[in-house]
């Protein structure tokens, strides 16, 4: 750790301080909106969002408390007195605290919801607890709490250091800005010039299963869906598709399946009522032919799966048309004698067509 006097905060401290203050405010921002979103893919794939910055704010609090071992902070102004001084490191301290407990509380919270955390669609995090429904509703409770709590603190900073530079009109304020607008000015530009994924056309798409019961073909379907999908050929690092399976519309092709496969030996509907897909990569492997890798979270689990699929544009849409494979028993559909697979293939073939609007430039 360094000694000595301090008179300016250093680049990377500035860097460190405006970037998690992004982080937090839009965090809080989301937060407050999309919970008041009706179920769709925008709200799931905004709930993923604000848990990725959450678990970033964890980690730049965490950068920040290594670099200010190494970097001592600037001493307060001498005018101050002494209750002042007190009571700002005292609302830092618990700053610093809640910047570690709220992210760990959604995380929490989540884990008890039975919604793993994948960190950037790519990290899978450990569930900190089981699923449980009474615990979950507490840790929202807390949750919420402990985000309002973040807020006030966050904004008794910000009167303080107005204070400082209006009324006391000291250098406080001015050492935490000599970076700051580049900081804020940079995140914003990558906020604003995020692309929105357009919802498929109903119509034109479908998603379609084909299982195998002692060696017979039996093709399925799903009825109810919601996706969206960003696509560009001429920046496939931006695209990014979000889909969302409600498994009670499920057809196994009788009557009888139907009804024994939305029980808990399979998909566990009553549990589980959806299936989720969350793309991580689009990438070209011929001309019109292209794949997506992501995470798929069915009956509580994610495994990644890719797919390859043709893209064709006509008139007013995209059309996607692709399929691939998974194995049934890496999701846990089929528990207890119905995990043999030589009554139930392991294999089944997932078939899907999505009809997409060309956006509008």
């Amino acid at each position: 750790m360094t000694n000595g006097s301090v008179t300016g905060y250093t680049r990377t401290a500035v860097v460190l301080h405006w970037t998690t203050a992004l982080l937090i405010f839009s965090a809080l921002a989301l937060g407050m909106y999309m919970v008041g979103l009706a179920f769709s893919p925008a709200k799931l794939r905004l709930f993923s969002y604000h848990k990725w910055i959450g678990v970033t704010v964890f980690l730049f609090a965490l950068a920040r408390l290594v670099w200010r071992y190494f970097h001592k902070a600037p001493e307060l102004p001498g005018s101050m007195p002494a209750w002042e001084k007190s009571a700002a490191k005292a609302s830092h301290s618990l700053l610093y605290a809640l910047m570690f407990i709220v992210p760990v509380s959604g995380w929490l919270m989540s884990s008890a919801h039975g919604f793993q955390t994948v960190y950037l669609g790519i990290i899978p995090l450990p569930d900190l607890v089981e699923k449980n429904k009474e615990l979950e509703e507490s840790l929202e409770l807390a949750h919420f709490i402990l985000n309002k709590t973040l807020l006030a603190f966050v904004l008794l900073h910000i009167a303080a250091a107005l204070k400082h530079h209006f009324i006391d009109r000291d250098e406080v304020l001015k050492r935490m800005l000599r970076f700051g607008t580049v900081c804020v000015v940079a995140v914003a530009s990558l906020v604003s010039a995020s692309a929105q994924a357009a919802p498929v056309l109903k119509d034109g798409s479908r998603i379609e299963f084909v299982s195998k019961q002692m060696g017979v073909p039996i093709k399925g379907s799903f009825k109810n869906f919601d996706a969206d999908v960003l696509f560009d050929p001429a920046n496939l690092k931006a695209g990014r598709t979000a889909i969302s399976i409600d498994l009670e519309s499920i057809d196994a092709g009788s009557d009888e399946a139907t009804v024994e496969i939305k029980r808990r030996p399979w998909f566990d509907v009553k549990n589980y009522p959806r299936a989720e897909f969350t793309s991580s990569t689009v990438t070209a492997v011929g001309p019109g032919l292209y794949r997506v890798t992501g995470k798929m979270t069915i009956k509580g689990r994610t495994r990644e799966v890719s797919a390859p699929f043709a893209a064709q544009k006509a008139n007013d849409r995209w059309t996607f048309d692709g399929k691939f494979t998974l194995k049934r028993l890496d999701f846990n559909i089929g528990e207890g004698a119905w995990s043999d697979t030589g009554t139930v293939a392991d294999e089944v073939e997932i078939l899907f067509r999505f009809a997409v609007p060309v956006p509008k430039k």
